[in-house]
């Protein structure tokens, strides 16, 4: 084992033991680094909808019955 190695061992059981297992893990999260661009990808996953468009979508799906509204839901008007 390199002195790196050892060192990240120690770091981890010592952060492990003061923090815990979940509070690790969340400190941890903090300093990988992701993949891929999801600003570029979302746009293929949701397109260019705007507010509007869907929010008159929704407002179809419920019309048709298909997106159920809760209890104590109140219609929003575009007026404000």
């Amino acid at each position: 084992m390199t002195l790196t190695a050892e060192l990240n061992q120690k770091a981890k059981a010592i952060l492990i033991r003061e923090l815990g297992p979940v509070d690790y893990a969340r400190f941890i999260q903090q300093y990988e680094e992701g993949t891929g661009d999801y600003t570029r990808d979302r746009h293929q996953w949701l397109g260019e909808e705007s507010a509007t468009t869907l929010h008159e979508q929704a407002a179809r799906f419920a019309a048709n019955g298909e997106l159920p509204r809760p209890a104590n839901a109140k219609p929003i008007s575009k007026d404000g």
